[in-house]
This record gives C-alpha cells, sequence and structure tokens, in this order.
C-alpha cells in the first residue's frame, strides 16, 4: 500500500507577501511625489523693512535685515491706521507706483517700458519717494479730493468743495495729520507678505 503526502498550499501566503510589497511601492512613490511637490513650492522671502515719512522730505523704505528681495518681484502699499478713524483700512489702500520709487544713486525701480536701473533690494538699501510724488493726487489717488486744487502749489494745501472734499482728512500729506501713522506693506506680486511696518508721519 502506498502513502500519499499531504502537501500544505503556500499561495496565500506567498500572495498576502506580494500585496504587501505592492503596498509599501506605492505608498513610496506617493511620498516621494507629494515630497517633490512641496520642495517646488517657491519659499517667500522674509525682510525686515522700516518706513520713514516727513511731509517736506517724503518717504524712505529701508531694508533693516533677512533676505534679499528682487525689485521685479515687489508690490508696494500703504493704508491709513486706525488713528485715523475706525474701519478705514480698505479704503484708504493704495498700491505705490514704482515709477516713483529711486535708489541712493537716483536711479528709478521703474520706467514707463517696464525696464528697470536696479533689481534687488538688500539688506542695508534705502528706497526714496521724493515729497512731490507724496502728494495725496499721486500718493493716494484712490481717495485723493477730486478735482485736485492745491492754490499755494506746495502739495501741502488744499481748498475745493467737491463730495470728495472730506477725504482731505485722509491724506498722509495733511499736516493736520503730523503725529498720525500709516502702515506700509512689502509682498511679493502674488499677494504674500514679506513686511508690514508702522511708519509715523513727520512734518
Amino acid at each position: 500500500m502506498i502513502r500519499k503526502t499531504q502537501e500544505t498550499a503556500i499561495s496565500p501566503v506567498v500572495g498576502v507577501m506580494l500585496m504587501l510589497v505592492i503596498t509599501i511601492i506605492i505608498a513610496a512613490i506617493a511620498s516621494a511625489y507629494a515630497g517633490g511637490a512641496v520642495s517646488s513650492q517657491k519659499k517667500v522671502p522674509q525682510a525686515t523693512i522700516t518706513g520713514k515719512y516727513s511731509i517736506s522730505n517724503g518717504l524712505e523704505i529701508t531694508h533693516a535685515g533677512g533676505d534679499p528681495l528682487a525689485t521685479n518681484d515687489l508690490a508696494f502699499m500703504l493704508r491709513d491706521n486706525p488713528v485715523f478713524g475706525p474701519n478705514l483700512e480698505q479704503l484708504s489702500a493704495q498700491k505705490i507706483n514704482k515709477k516713483n520709487i529711486t535708489n541712493s544713486n537716483g536711479k528709478s525701480m521703474l520706467y514707463a517700458d517696464g525696464s528697470m536701473d536696479f533689481t534687488s533690494f538688500v539688506s542695508g538699501d534705502t528706497l526714496y519717494i521724493d515729497a512731490a510724488n507724496t502728494t495725496c493726487n499721486v500718493f493716494q489717488p484712490a481717495i485723493a479730493p477730486q478735482p485736485w486744487e492745491n492754490p499755494n502749489g506746495d502739495g501741502y494745501t488744499y481748498n475745493a468743495t467737491g463730495a470728495k472734499s472730506p477725504f482731505w482728512a485722509l491724506c498722509i500729506r495733511n499736516p493736520a495729520n503730523i503725529g498720525k501713522s500709516f502702515s506700509l506693506e512689502v509682498s511679493d506680486t502674488k499677494g504674500n507678505l514679506i513686511s508690514r511696518t508702522d511708519v509715523t508721519i513727520t512734518g
């Protein structure tokens, strides 16, 4: 009489092992892809920017430390602070025209044709907007009283009775606002905030 030996099937064990290996491989691929996607995102630069404003001399914007900034990727915004009145931040928000910004050598940040005299803003650099370019109709056109009348030609005074004349009280160049402050925001062109500082208005 011949006795048959019964063999134990191992195919279920092999199947489970293959499933585990495939799962691990898929997880590794997904992790590598996710890691690559995160690392490919551009890091928003961070810098400390300070401001100094004088009605008679204009605005100085100083890079006080941090990452170097590419000027073609910068946007400058100013807003009246709550000392001007409640809920004015959005009403008074004004993007600064980079054509009015120069460096310490008098070179313009932006020309009408899109060209630039300098391409970086690094620690220790100071940018300037002269007083003539901080009159309310140039610096804050969104809230400038219309029609704009400056009978003395000095940019300090305003004289009109139009519907927007009360907005003169919100203008940074108004001598009555000496001692108040506005916020200066520097962001990239996608709207990512790089720095925000409060600037006190002086005479």
